[in-house]
């Protein structure tokens, strides 16, 4: 289990409700409407009218609690177990599910693509549409100063250099993206360091999750997804993995920002908080 409180049928329903819907699905749901009611007003015509249309409904509307309450949530568990497998990760797939996410966007990598130049717009419009509805979410990447970048470096056979560099690409992106923020949408989104392997990979959007485990020689998003729930037995494992490693990690800007004192004998003490900071002359080197 991961630890969270079970939703209430009635909690569930409304969150359903306000689910937004593909515009497909609104165009056929107009289309019904607009037929139903076509129908009701050629049926206007029929004896007993008021008494017939009052059975039907009432018919129809004991159909809709039991289909809601009995049969919807019977499925939704059977599915729960169910793992579908992806021979990728498409980043592109990933992202349309952040847009229409509710409640949570969880990402756990090394680094990942998602962040680059090909995928980061799409996804950045996602995760406006996800904050819009009150989603939170957490992105989980590897410190690039840990011991565990040089780890995983020899794992893919490459310079621990090349992971590090890749890391920083990545915190550079979702650093500016965050300020682009306003302040309602910023406060869903956190981004965070770890300085432990973290052995699997998490992409979860809302109740899905795509997990993955980190291979030798090959990168994960090139290797195998498994789609579960993140109530099933895989999704609460690696929920859990997520959560441990989020509890021992450190926000990004403790890494982008460096605090910075100087002090001098007439002004006094000046602190500032700088984004990059540039070291030039062997005196001033060998002083600090």
């Amino acid at each position: 289990m991961n630890g969270r409180t079970p939703i209430s049928r009635p909690g569930w329903l409304l969150r359903a409700l306000r689910t937004p819907r593909r515009p497909q699905s609104l165009t056929v749901l107009a289309l019904l409407a607009g037929c139903a009611g076509v129908l009701l007003w050629f049926a206007a015509r029929m004896d007993n009218y008021g008494e017939n249309l009052t059975l039907n409904l009432g018919t129809d509307l004991v159909g809709v609690v039991i289909t809601v309450f009995v049969i919807g949530p019977l499925i939704s568990r059977a599915q729960e177990g169910r793992v579908r497998e992806h021979t990728r990760l498409d980043y592109e797939w990933f992202s349309a599910q952040v847009y229409g996410s509710t409640s949570n966007v969880k990402v756990l990598d090394t680094f990942s693509n998602l962040f680059g130049p090909q995928y980061s717009e799409r996804l950045f419009r996602g995760i406006r549409s996800a904050t819009a509805h009150g989603a939170r979410v957490q992105i989980l990447l590897l410190d690039p100063d840990s011991l565990a970048v040089i780890l995983r470096g020899r794992e893919l056979g490459e310079q621990s250099a090349d992971i590090r560099r890749d890391i920083l690409r990545n915190l550079r992106t979702l650093s500016q993206f965050a300020r682009r923020l306003d302040d309602t949408a910023r406060q869903f989104l956190e981004v965070r360091l770890c300085s432990t392997s973290p052995g699997v990979t998490l992409y979860r959007w809302d109740e899905r999750s795509l997990v993955s485990f980190l291979t030798v020689g090959r990168l994960s998003g090139e290797g195998v997804q498994l789609e579960v729930a993140v109530r099933s037995p895989l999704g609460a494992f690696v929920e859990q993995r997520f959560d441990e490693l989020w509890q021992q990690s450190k926000p990004m800007e403790r890494f982008t920002h460096l605090p910075v004192t100087l002090v001098d004998a007439t002004d006094g003490r000046r602190e500032f908080s700088c984004r990059f900071v540039y070291v030039a002359g062997h005196d001033l080197v060998s002083y600090m």
